[in-house]
């Protein structure tokens, strides 16, 4: 029976080190920029110093849900009231 071959096996298990190992000592995001450098492909990140407003807010309920409505009748909470 012929082996099968495990070469990618292999590089996809030292390419998860690699970038295991670079993130833990924090110099991943560098790699990757330059690499994208290299390629083409980076855009730097936007500036993050200019806060813009929400287009619109959303406030919290205040009062009370009754979320047993899905419950049947023999289960839901009985309201005096």
């Amino acid at each position: 029976m012929n082996q099968p071959n495990l070469n990618w096996f292999y590089l996809h298990i030292v390419l998860a080190l690699i970038i295991i190992v670079k993130d833990y000592n924090g110099t991943l995001e560098g790699s990757l920029d330059r690499f994208e450098q290299k390629i083409g492909l980076y855009t730097p990140p936007p500036d993050t110093t200019d806060t813009e407003e929400a287009p619109y807010y959303i406030p919290s309920i205040e009062e009370e849900v009754d979320s047993t409505f899905i419950l049947p009748d023999r289960l839901k909470i009985k309201n005096n009231g």
